[in-house]
C-alpha cells in the first residue's frame, strides 16, 4: 500500500506540473449541494435497513432486499450500503461486479460518493482494472464535487505529501465544515504537530470529540492530565472527557452538540485562543474564527 501511495503521488505530480494542474484548483464545494436529493419512500426503506443492520444479530437478507428497494428510487446512500453487502457477502451472494455497477450507477447520478468509491476500487484493481491515474482523477473529482472522504485524502495529500499546506488544510476545513469527525481530527493534528497553534489544535480535537471521534476527547484529556503544551493541569477537564470518551467507545454513534458550551477549553496561557491573533482576541461562533 505504501507504493501504491508513493506511485498515486507521482501522478499527482504530473497533473501539478504537466499543464493541466490548473483545471483542479479547489473550491470548496458540500455534498449536500450537489448529491441529488433523497425519494422519501426510498430513505424510510434505507433507514430501516440501517437500524436492522445495528441489531445484535442482523437480519442481512432483509437489510440487502430493503437496500435493493431503495436502489431502485436511485436512493444512492443505499447503492452504496448495497455495495458493501456485495462486496462481503451479506444477505446477498458475494459478487464484486454487482458492487462496481452501483459504484458506477452512484458516479452517473454525479454522486460524490461514487466518485470516491470508483477511486478506491480503481486505485486498489478490484472488481476493475488497476489504475492510479483513474483512481486519482475519481479522487481529484469526489473532493471538487463535495466528498468529504475524498477531501481528507487530497487534504493530507497536499499537506505531508506535496508540502502544499495551504491547500492541504483548505481540503480538511471544507470537509470540517461538513461535520466531519475525521476532518476535524486530522486538522487538530496538523496543527498541533506541524503548525504549533496549540489552541486551534484544541479546538479541532474538540469538534472531533463532538462529532462522535473518540481519539478527540482522549488528545484533550491527556493535555489537562499532563499540563502539554503550556495548559495547567485541570483535573476538572480531563475528567470531562476521559468521560466523553468512555461514552463514545461505548456507542459510537453518540454526538455531543454542545460539548464546547458544557465543557468550554481555556485560552493557552502563552498562545490564547489563537497563535495567529491578538492575545486578546476571543472566539466569536462564527465559521471563520478558525
Amino acid at each position: 500500500m505504501r507504493q501504491l501511495l508513493i506511485n498515486l503521488i507521482i501522478v499527482f505530480f504530473t497533473f501539478l506540473f504537466g499543464g493541466v494542474a490548473m483545471a483542479y484548483d479547489f473550491k470548496c464545494a458540500h455534498e449536500k449541494d450537489t448529491a441529488p436529493p433523497l425519494d422519501q419512500q426510498a430513505d424510510q426503506w434505507f433507514k430501516q435497513a440501517r437500524s436492522i443492520s445495528k441489531e445484535r444479530l442482523p437480519d442481512w437478507p432483509k437489510v440487502a432486499q430493503l437496500y435493493q428497494q431503495a436502489v431502485e428510487k436511485n436512493h444512492w446512500k443505499a447503492m452504496h450500503n448495497l455495495a458493501e453487502l456485495y462486496l462481503r457477502g451479506d444477505g446477498v451472494p458475494k459478487d464484486t461486479n454487482k458492487a462496481i455497477d452501483l459504484y458506477l450507477d452512484m458516479v452517473k447520478l454525479e454522486v460524490p460518493l461514487g466518485y470516491y468509491d470508483m477511486s478506491v476500487m480503481t486505485q486498489r484493481g478490484v472488481g476493475v482494472v488497476r489504475s492510479e491515474k483513474d483512481a486519482m482523477m475519481y479522487l481529484l473529482k469526489a473532493g471538487d464535487i463535495g466528498s468529504p472522504l475524498a477531501q481528507v485524502r487530497l487534504g493530507n495529500i497536499y499537506i505531508y505529501d506535496l508540502k502544499k499546506r495551504d491547500l492541504g488544510v483548505s481540503y480538511l476545513r471544507c470537509a470540517a465544515h461538513q461535520n466531519d469527525a475525521s476532518a476535524n481530527y486530522e486538522l487538530a493534528e496538523y496543527y498541533e504537530i506541524v503548525d504549533k497553534n496549540y489552541p486551534v489544535a484544541m479546538h479541532y480535537y474538540q469538534q472531533a470529540a463532538a462529532l462522535g471521534e473518540r481519539k478527540g476527547a482522549m488528545a484533550i484529556e491527556r493535555v489537562f492530565k499532563d499540563g502539554e503544551f503550556s495548559y495547567q493541569k485541570d483535573k476538572k477537564t480531563e475528567d470531562a472527557y476521559y468521560k466523553v470518551s468512555r461514552e463514545i467507545a461505548k456507542n459510537p454513534d453518540l454526538r455531543f452538540p454542545n460539548l464546547a458550551k458544557d465543557y468550554p477549553l481555556p485560552p493557552n496561557p502563552v498562545q490564547g485562543y489563537h497563535a495567529d491573533k491578538d492575545i486578546n482576541w476571543k472566539p466569536t461562533g462564527r465559521d471563520d474564527d478558525y
